[in-house]
């Protein structure tokens, strides 16, 4: 009786760590992809038009490896537009934000179920979405 109790309490202690891993990585994502929604959303301020152009604009540049003002109809060389719009590049355009976040809510819903695995892969998803 007491083994069966002994075992009952190490498997209730042992729980939490075990099926803690993928938690962490939860954890230690979500303050990076907070700030970098932040600071997509300080690059794209100026009204939804606006953001929505820099946003494709830099989407394009980044895709095409070039600078926003070599997109045809793209912002003048040197100009503050050229700028916002290639600090909505480096920020990872809203696009990869938005994208990481529903990876990482997967990630959080399938570590409920206990899906470490799949819990991992969501993650992982996340982080490559985030680091684009």
């Amino acid at each position: 009786m007491k083994l069966i109790l002994a075992a009952g309490l190490l498997s209730v202690l042992a729980g939490p760590a075990l099926a803690g891993a993928c938690g962490t990585e939860i954890d230690a994502l979500e303050p990076r992809l907070t700030e970098k929604g932040r600071e997509t959303i300080a690059a794209s301020s100026g009204g939804k038009e606006v953001a929505s152009r820099r946003e494709a604009q830099a989407e394009a540049a980044t895709e095409r490896g070039t600078s926003p003002s070599a997109l045809p109809k793209g912002p003048a060389p040197g100009s503050a537009e050229t700028k916002a719009t290639t600090d909505v590049a480096k920020a990872g355009g809203g696009t990869g934000v938005m994208e990481a976040r529903a990876s990482l809510n997967r990630a959080r819903e399938l570590d409920k179920k206990g899906d470490e695995a799949g819990c991992m892969k969501a993650v992982s998803d996340a982080k490559e979405k985030l680091d684009r």
